[in-house]
């Protein structure tokens, strides 16, 4: 059970771009950003804002994934699954404005309150597909919401900060197998009726976090910007209930139910830094073009520790515990094996128009996961992005941002990875007694993916820059 929650939380979980008029420059926007995406990208670029701003962003997005497990001597072949999972809608927005309306000594302070929503994808695999015992489904939400603040010391320096209090929910499925102690090279048939599934619903409703960051622009035509956000220490809490599959006749027969639950169970996890870099040039005053730059730690996320599980399995008077519960109380700690990641992008945008502005950007993204750790809870690989958008403004107040994403993962064939079904292995002539181990590796094989992003983005404009 404590293997089999560690898996479950191991995959799954990636950061990308928020924010629709970030996403029409694929990402580039840590020194040109100037809406309340800001908060995400790089708190003092808030300054770049032109006067108060009111938004509401809203995009879409949804990954197509492909898994063929590697077919094994002797045994009937693996059929292909794809994940089928919805759509899913992120919102974001908020006000920012500088404060020079309400004293000459704030004019050169700009402040904002805004939720920032980390985009992310579903995931719907088939309840019996080969895949089952790495993921069957999975829904990770994060939303980090507070104020923010920048200001100019000088005309060529801004700094700037964000608190925002988050949260993150969970929801994943998949199962682990049994095995019969006393034969372990047999453990891994892939036979349904030795499955146990494992459904998880857990959260962390409150934790505090932000980001740091500064705007250098040493001349008219040129911006500097880089930001950093430190590493999250989440401990998620909630249900874990394991269900027996029906036609198994070595452990259900002995015990009263098919469903066991623990209401209170604890993942703790430690979620990676951030740091951002970009260069923005203005070659002209209708035109913008910057080169950022992203790393992620994500090797700080080296295990997952599970805590707090009161899981008791209670038994027949008939069978032999004669009524004696199986608990599982010890605390766990499960390497996860994922690696720093780094991304480069390349955005812009030019002013065709007083009332329309047109967005494109390209990016190219490292994976997290190494070929020894691929599996199907999270189908990563090296990645390249293209992303266009626009702003089109109607009268001086109103205007509206679109984006279209589309970002296609290298295809990926693994040969050597160590990800292996989560096994039970149950001494059946010794009280039942059950330890923790590995069955069959089921993360070789062929992977594709894709992922689009679509937005839309409404605002409106109050005042000029420095006005209340």
């Amino acid at each position: 059970m404590l293997w089999v929650v560690a898996t479950a939380w191991a995959g799954g979980f990636t950061l990308v771009d928020s924010g629709v008029r970030a996403q029409g420059r694929a990402g580039a926007f840590v020194a040109g950003a100037d809406d309340i995406s800001g908060q995400w990208y790089n708190p003092a670029a808030l300054a770049n804002v032109r006067g108060t701003q009111v938004k509401l962003d809203l995009w879409a997005a949804q990954q197509s994934s492909t898994f063929d497990r590697e077919d094994l001597p002797g045994t009937n072949p693996f059929d292909e699954v794809e994940s089928a999972a919805s759509p899913v809608l992120e919102p974001a927005g908020g006000i920012v404005g500088r404060l020079g309306g309400l004293h000459p000594a704030l004019a050169n302070t700009t402040v904002a309150f805004g939720l920032s929503v980390p985009t992310g994808a579903d995931y719907a695999w088939p309840d019996d597909g080969a895949q089952r015992y790495a993921l069957i489904s999975s829904q990770i939400r994060q939303v980090l919401v507070g104020p923010s603040v920048a200001h100019e010391l000088a005309p060529w320096l801004v700094v700037g900060a964000s608190v925002q209090y988050t949260l993150l929910k969970v929801d994943e499925s998949l199962v682990s197998t049994l095995c019969n102690a006393e034969d372990p090279e047999a453990c891994g048939s892939d036979n349904p009726s030795d499955d146990v599934r494992l459904d998880l619903s857990m959260d962390d409703p409150a934790k505090i976090t932000g980001n740091a960051g500064i705007l250098v622009r040493p001349a008219r035509w040129l911006s500097i910007g880089a930001s950093v956000q430190p590493g999250v220490h989440f401990e998620a809490s909630g249900d874990a209930t394991s269900t027996l599959n029906e036609a198994n006749g070595t452990v259900r027969p002995y015990l009263t139910s098919d469903s066991f639950s623990d209401a209170d169970a604890t993942v703790v996890v430690d979620l990676p830094w951030t740091a951002r870099i970009g260069v923005q040039v203005a070659p002209t005053d209708r035109v913008r073009v910057e080169l950022a730059g992203t790393w992620t730690g994500w090797s700080e996320t080296d295990a997952l520790r599970i805590t707090d599980l009161d899981l008791a399995l209670t038994t027949t008077e008939e069978g032999p515990l004669h009524g004696e519960a199986i608990v599982v109380t010890d605390d766990m700690s499960i390497a996860t094996g994922f690696v720093d990641n780094w991304s480069l992008r390349l955005g812009g945008e030019w002013d065709a128009a007083a009332f329309l502005t047109l967005r494109a950007g390209v990016y190219g993204e490292t994976a997290a996961t190494p070929d020894t750790m691929a599996n199907a809870s999270v189908i990563d690989a090296d990645k390249a992005g293209f992303a266009a958008g626009l702003t089109a403004r109607a009268g001086k107040h109103l205007f509206v941002d679109a984006s279209a994403v589309f970002t296609t993962f290298a295809d990926r064939e693994v040969t050597t990875s160590g990800y292996a079904q989560p096994a039970l292995y149950v001494d059946y002539n010794n009280n039942f007694s059950t330890t923790l181990g590995s069955g069959r590796s089921i993360g070789n094989g062929s992977y594709t993916s894709s992922v689009w992003v679509a937005g839309l983005g409404v605002g409106w404009t109050f005042g000029a820059p420095g006005g209340g």
